[in-house]
């Protein structure tokens, strides 16, 4: 089991089903409405937020990758 499959067990059914949503959204590239900002110093990875929760992923044109799922602290960037 992954870092971020250990997370997703751990939160409440509210913020899962939140979750959910914004992870099916980046998945289909349907966009529209969430808070996406890129990270400084990459030209691919971005960071979409959900409350206290930050989903990182990598947008190459074809291919979308969830890279980490965590809450907001100071670490959350420090791998990217």
């Amino acid at each position: 089991m992954d870092k971020n499959q250990k997370f997703l067990k751990k939160l409440s059914s509210k913020e899962l089903l939140a979750l959910q949503s914004v992870l099916h959204k980046i998945q289909s590239k349907k966009t529209d409405g969430l808070d996406i900002k890129k990270l400084t110093g990459h030209t691919d990875v971005f960071r979409v937020r959900v409350g206290t929760i930050r989903v990182i992923f990598l947008a190459n044109r074809s291919v979308i990758e969830i890279l980490e799922i965590s809450r907001r602290s100071e670490k959350t960037y420090h791998n990217f």
